[in-house]
């Protein structure tokens, strides 16, 4: 049950990260001007795409919240080893 949380948990993380990487690119590369807010791409406006943007960079980072929480012991244990170091 845990090892199908934790897949769960990180390909979430995965799929967010990359969904926020890509919307955020989107808005980077947005022409600029009085104008540009009237442009569409993939039937969605400037301010739509910041909308999407916004979301789904709030939930990847509930998700990796949520991986952090899942994985303490794991992370605990890193942090034991690099002290012995």
């Amino acid at each position: 049950m845990l090892v199908k949380l934790r897949i769960l948990v990180f390909l979430l993380a995965i799929a967010f990260g990359v969904l926020s990487l890509a919307t955020g690119l989107v808005l980077y590369f947005w022409p600029q001007g009085p104008r540009a807010g009237w442009i569409e791409v993939l039937g969605m406006r400037k301010a739509e795409w910041g909308e999407l943007h916004s979301y789904v960079s709030f939930l990847a980072l509930l998700v990796i919240l949520v991986h952090l929480v899942v994985n303490r012991k794991s992370i605990g244990l890193y942090f034991r080893c690099l002290k012995q170091l």
